[in-house]
């Protein structure tokens, strides 16, 4: 199979100026999907693109036909799982050309999603697409424009929606079985070492590696080792809140049927890590929604969670409470639980009141509770969500993950990360997608491409 780069493409491509690929969408593209085999490209050939590709290729009716990197080592691994019949691309434009492919993954990093979103909505191609799915909120709003316009299934990696017991646990809340809710926690708390990836010195990037197609519409910097580790870096990404969080948060607003949140404030820094990041180590950030309060937090130096885990596994302690009247909901990878709220009541004791509770616990004191235990054990999530979408494909029905829930949850965290830059209380029209008090946040919705990629409407 031929192998083709960037290099060679773009001395005689009509794309050497980055314009934007829009493709009419033939009969071919938009029937194959509901014949017997689906064609699928991979864009993005690290660790979490082989993941899925391992798990689409669990699906008898997909081809892999393509599989595209930047990085010639991850483009090989992936095309030894994927087979003779799957060509290596450098560009992933040149995987849109093609008739033959109906739906692509994009597992790159964070700041590529939107622009190879649209592009490949633009070019009639599905699309499942990792989470978070925008770099800013306005990127994520002209992902869910381009998949509607040109009636595209856009399934996020938001897979936890997929899971059985998620289902379960958001299903509880939304019946009321823990009765009103008032508050909800998430935090990724784990212990790393303090000198995190080191403040290596700039140099000149891997012969395999074509840096300045990885940098792509971010700033134009010299290559730095450290910064292949994307999420710690601001210019690529938004560090552990728009990570984790946005899988944690994404079950809060699905449990309690929000989409936004009213205001968001948030608080940390580099505390623990002496590296050469710029995104926090610790951070807590507090969101205001119709009727309850969110708090999100994630440490660095200290595993210990809010559920009183230790974080003696490899995610460290992790996890999503929801508190209501009647009781509370814990629910995690691992399987969910509900803990009844208990409500005390007093016998008539001979002693004084004072008497009654010395011991801190009371004399004559029994407790009830007006909802009953639960807990369920863990459930698949990744191959069902890649399920849900393939299934979708072809149905053409909106997938567990649309592209809308994405953004909402993906824009969920960007607004704490822009309180924690603006320094100040944001207030949010979730509806006009706007931050009301403050211009400075205002503009932080939004960045600017590095040229000569482009984004219309950005």
């Amino acid at each position: 199979m031929d192998t083709i780069y960037r290099r060679d493409f773009l001395k005689g491509s009509a794309f050497g100026a980055a314009a934007p690929v829009v493709a009419a969408l033939s009969d071919e593209v938009q029937n194959s999907a509901s014949g017997e085999h689906i064609g699928v490209a991979l864009v993005g050939c690290g660790g979490m693109g082989q993941m899925n590709l391992i798990d689409f290729q669990r699906n008898p009716e997909v081809a892999i036909l393509a599989v595209c990197d930047v990085f010639r080592p991850n483009a090989e691994r992936a095309r030894q799982l994927a087979g003779d019949q799957a060509q290596i691309y450098g560009d992933y434009r040149r995987v849109l050309e093609r008739k033959d492919i109906q739906a692509v993954i994009i597992a790159t990093p964070d700041h590529w999603h939107p622009l190879m979103t649209v592009d490949a909505c633009n070019a009639g191609k599905d699309v499942y697409v990792e989470k978070p799915v925008s770099y800013c909120v306005r990127e994520g709003r002209l992902m869910v424009e381009a998949a509607r316009r040109n009636r595209r299934i856009v399934q996020v990696g938001i897979q936890q929606r997929s899971g059985s017991h998620f289902q379960r646990a958001a299903q509880a809340v939304r019946e009321g079985r823990i009765g009103a809710v008032h508050y909800a926690q998430c935090w990724n708390h784990y212990q790393s070492s303090p000198s995190g990836v080191g403040n290596p010195a700039d140099a000149d990037p891997p012969a395999d590696l074509d840096w300045d197609f990885w940098l792509g519409p971010a700033p134009k910097v010299p290559y730095n080792p450290a910064r292949r580790n994307f999420r710690l870096f601001f210019d690529y990404a938004g560090g552990q809140l728009t990570d984790w969080g946005t899988h944690l948060i994404d079950v809060v607003l699905w449990a309690m049927d929000a989409t936004a949140p009213l205001s968001a404030t948030a608080s940390g820094g580099k505390l623990f890590v002496n590296d050469c990041r710029d995104t926090p180590d610790t951070l807590e950030v507090v969101y205001e929604f119709p009727g309850f309060l969110l708090r999100y937090s994630t440490l660095q130096h200290n595993s210990y969670g809010h559920n009183g885990d230790p974080g003696a596994k490899p995610f460290g302690s992790y996890g999503i409470i929801l508190q209501g009247t009647l009781g509370t909901l814990f629910v995690d990878r691992a399987g969910y639980e509900i803990i009844p709220q208990m409500t005390g009541h007093s016998e008539k004791v001979s002693q004084s009141f004072r008497e009654a509770f010395d011991d801190l616990s009371g004399v004559g004191m029994y407790y009830t509770s007006a909802a009953g235990p639960e807990r369920g054990t863990t459930s698949l999530q990744h191959l069902p969500h890649v399920r849900n979408f393939l299934d979708c494909v072809k149905s053409r029905e909106l997938p567990r993950g649309d592209i809308e829930i994405g953004h909402r949850s993906t824009s969920t965290c960007h607004l704490g990360n822009i309180a924690l830059k603006a320094g100040e209380k944001i207030l949010w029209d979730g509806e006009a997608e706007k931050i009301t008090n403050s211009a400075a946040a205002n503009a932080l919705l939004t960045r600017q491409y590095r040229a000569p990629w482009q984004l219309p409407g950005l």
